[in-house]
């Protein structure tokens, strides 16, 4: 992963292949399905994006990155099931704590949602590389600058994490000890801080100024240097989830399913 590529995962699979307009629309569809639908759904949907995610060629890098929200997940079935308001289903007495059914189980469907939603957002963000997301915003007829926020957005955490892997190997190289007691760690951040956040700020300026270098504020008709390809089956797979995403609002409003 590099700042320039975002955390995109080179490959060749039917996955890298769809057109990023076609993946953003699937995207949008699990999250609204995995938020407005009953939680009966969750499991299935889990399903389908891990399989989807796995024939991607993608399983070790998402397998890396489940162990971020590892923690925020179970805080959330804990929490929740020790401190759900009104619950009265005791299941499991912890001293003057009590688990709850009705707190254990919004935890488990709140933490499927946000599972499910981070699952698809990583394989998104792993088959999808930042320009040519940026070039088929701009080519569907979004703003210029819209189209660099989100590219900005995308890019924002691997720019932190190599500006701050370099700022770290020049620290250590000048005997900043990183290792040791929970203290010494503690203030080995502090050097760390300060290098960290003037050089975001010295990146934002030059970003500017190369952009209006190169005529970004300029209102005449732009030319890409690059061209996204678009077959012909991506365009059948985004009237698909149109129609599906249509379908999720229907039934979230008519209840069809409890």
């Amino acid at each position: 992963m590099t700042a320039a590529t975002g955390y995109f995962q080179p490959g060749s699979s039917w996955l890298h292949r769809r057109h990023p307009i076609t993946k953003l629309l699937g995207l949008a569809f699990v999250l609204i399905a995995a938020f407005l639908l009953p939680p009966i759904v969750l499991p299935a949907l889990f399903a389908i994006v891990v399989a989807i995610a796995l024939s991607s060629g993608i399983a070790r890098p998402l397998l890396r990155a489940l162990r971020i929200p590892g923690l925020l997940l179970l805080s959330i079935v804990v929490v929740n099931a020790l401190f759900f308001p009104g619950a009265v289903d005791r299941l499991l007495s912890l001293g003057p704590l009590s688990a709850t059914r009705e707190g254990l189980t919004f935890g488990l469907v709140s933490a499927g949602r946000l599972l499910v939603a981070f699952v698809a957002s990583v394989t998104f963000l792993f088959t999808t590389l930042a320009d040519d997301l940026l070039e088929a915003l701009v080519a569907r007829g979004a703003s210029h600058r819209f189209a660099f926020v989100v590219l900005a957005a995308v890019q924002m955490v691997p720019r932190l994490q190599a500006r701050t892997g370099a700022i770290l190997d020049a620290q250590q190289a000048r005997g900043l000890a990183i290792s040791g007691s929970i203290r010494q760690r503690v203030r080995a951040l502090v050097p760390l801080i300060g290098p960290v956040i003037l050089g975001s700020l010295i990146d934002v300026r030059e970003r500017t100024f190369a952009l209006e270098a190169r005529g970004f504020g300029a209102r005449r008709g732009r030319t890409a240097y690059r061209v996204v390809a678009d077959p012909s089956i991506d365009r059948f797979l985004r009237l698909g989830l149109l129609a599906g995403i249509v379908a999720v609002f229907v039934i979230a409003v008519t209840g069809v399913i409890r």
